[in-house]
Parts: structure tokens; C-alpha cells; sequence
């Protein structure tokens, strides 16, 4: 059965294709008699109006695209929760697109997102910068990540995380610390605040630094063996600094495996990561507060408020202690 056109609904009314499109745009007088048949049409039609049609006459379809790596992991399914809520607050409905980190998908979720009219895009995937982001003519707001020098940012205090989460550690007479990290060795040469703040606490106090990197882009079993690999190769690590919930929930899965004893920080702080971990102590960050900041500023972009340089927007986080 095919879906029922907008002719189909004037037709079943008795009016005119032009009166249906009237209707829906609230265009002009019309009877409420009329209104009612039109309506009535297109319950019993099971008819729902084209939304990007629509906004071709007002110049809006009120559509915000998001793209974010995976709403699976507790962080991104919470902040990207708290976006939706603060759009619909505001009259907005949302596109999610879950970009797995593949920079391919993620250009044609962009290119599909722009094909459906949005009025603005937030960005959390962690991919390489797409060249359209700099073509498109639209509100674009990132969340962590630098797109372009137009972009503005919103993050948590990465680096003032990483220190206080590094420090707690050392507080609590921990001497060999080791960070686990998803970011790439390359990434940690450009500039990666989460590895700075561990960097440098740990040189502050004279201990030494230990890093693992975990290549999230590889299946679990992977990330699992790697690591196993790592603390059966340096047995004398008391601590460690996870730049990630999700990250700290596998390195201990992997310490209770090989019975040992190893205080672990990670970073997030998401509702559901606190719930299940309850003895994994976490840098939490403001995603409510977050999210709101990045509607906001897309909803000002969409209004004309561009931003005329890169901004960048830093939240504080705090740590929430667990029993080590």
C-alpha cells in the first residue's frame, strides 16, 4: 500500500491541494469547518505531512542533526539524552546519527543531514574534521572537538580533570600510576589536555609516567588482550588513570581477571557508569550543563548569531570518590 499524498487528502476532504497546503502552513483565513474535514482526512488517510516541504515557506524545518560516535557508550547516550530534552524544550526535534568514529560514515551522515534541511548540526563524533562542515551554510557546534576556527566549542576542563584525578591517586600514596587512553599516539602530540594533566602531575611529584594506548577502533576482545598484555608486563602498577568510563570499566573487568588489586579513576561520570561501577572513583563532568550551553549556541547560530571566531566554552568538572 502506497502512502497517502497530500492530493489524496484534498481529494478525501473535497477541497482543493491548494486549501491542504494552507492548512498546514497556516496560511491565510479558513473556515474551522474546513479545517476539521482536512483534519479528519488525514487521520483516516494515516496522513503525515512532508516537515522539509513545509519549511520551505517558513525557512525552517526545526530540525537539529547530531552526530555522535555511539549512544551505546553511557556518556554520549546521556549528554546526547540531555540535547534532545533541551531541544524539545525549545520546539526542536532531532536527527542522531551514530557515527562510529568512521570518518566515511560520518561524511555521508553529514551529507544526508544537509539534504534534509536541518538548521544546525552539534558534533561529538571524534573523526578528522570533514571539509563540509566548512561548506555548510548552517549553525555547526562542537562538543570536544575542534572543527574549525568558526566552530565553538563546548568541553569539560580536561586538563584540571586529569590533574585532579592523577592527584587523588598520588594523595592516596600511589607511586606507579600508569594512564590508559584511547587517544593515538599522534593525537597525544597535537595536544591531548587529559594526558597533559597526567604528564605533568606526575612530573610535579617526580614519578614516573606510564601509558597504554587502547585502539578503540579494534574489536573488545582486542582492547581486553591489550590490556591483560600491559599490567602482566609492568606488575608493579598500583594505579591507574583511564581517560574514560568506559575504558576504566574494562581495565577492571581485566584486574579482577589476574586477582589484582589496582585503584582505578576514570573519567565521564555518567549516571549509568556510576550506578554499575559503584568502587570505580570518576571525573565527572556537567553534561546537562553541557548540553544546554551547545543548544543554546546552535539556537543563537540559527538566528543569525554566528560566531566570528572560535570560541571555545570550558566547564568545570569534580571528582566523585569511590572506596579504593
Amino acid at each position: 500500500m502506497s502512502k497517502a499524498k497530500l492530493g489524496d487528502v484534498a481529494k478525501h476532504a473535497g477541497v482543493s491541494p491548494t486549501t491542504v497546503s494552507r492548512a498546514l502552513n497556516n496560511r491565510g483565513y479558513m473556515s474551522d469547518k474546513t479545517k476539521e474535514r482536512i483534519n479528519k482526512a488525514m487521520q483516516e488517510l494515516n496522513y503525515f505531512p512532508n516537515e522539509v516541504a513545509r519549511s520551505l515557506h517558513g525557512g525552517k524545518t526545526n530540525l537539529v542533526g547530531l552526530l555522535f560516535p555511539n549512544v551505546t557508550n553511557p556518556f554520549y547516550g546521556e549528554i546526547v539524552t540531555e540535547i534532545e530534552n533541551a531541544l524539545g524544550q525549545r520546539g526542536y526535534k532531532s536527527l542522531l546519527c551514530n557515527t562510529y568514529n568512521n570518518p566515511k560514515q560520518e561524511e555521508q551522515y553529514l551529507n544526508m543531514l544537509l539534504a534534509n534541511q536541518v538548521d544546525g548540526i552539534i558534533v561529538g563524533s571524534r573523526t578528522k574534521p570533514s571539509n563540509v562542515y566548512q561548506k555548510a551554510n548552517l549553525a555547526v557546534v562542537a562538543i570536544d572537538r575542534i572543527i574549525s576556527a568558526k566552530v565553538p566549542i563546548v568541553r569539560s576542563d580536561n586538563y584540571a580533570g586529569a590533574c585532579l584525578a592523577t592527584q587523588y591517586l598520588i594523595d592516596q600514596k600511589f607511586k606507579r600510576i600508569a594512564l590508559f587512553t584511547g587517544s593515538s599516539k599522534e593525537e597525544i602530540e597535537k595536544g591531548d589536555l587529559r594526558v597533559e594533566g597526567y604528564i605533568d602531575t606526575t612530573k610535579k611529584h617526580n614519578l614516573p609516567q606510564t601509558i597504554c594506548h587502547i585502539d578503540f577502533e579494534q574489536e573488545d576482545m582486542y582492547q581486553k588482550q591489550r590490556v591483560l598484555q600491559f599490567l602482566t608486563q609492568n606488575p608493579k602498577t598500583d594505579a591507574i588513570f583511564a581517560t574514560g568510563d568506559v575504558l576504566a570499566g574494562i581495565v577492571q573487568g581485566c584486574t579482577q581477571d589476574l586477582g589484582l588489586k589496582i585503584a582505578i579513576v576514570g573519567y565521564d561520570g555518567s549516571k549509568v557508569f556510576q550506578n554499575l561501577c559503584t568502587n570505580i572513583s570518576t571525573i565527572r563532568q556537567p553534561i546537562e550543563d553541557m548540553a544546554k550551553l551547545a543548544v543554546d549556541l546552535t539556537l543563537d547560530a540559527i538566528a543569525g548569531n554566528f560566531q566570528k571566531e572560535n570560541k571555545e566554552f570550558v566547564l568545570p568538572v569534580s571528582l566523585i570518590k569511590r572506596s579504593i
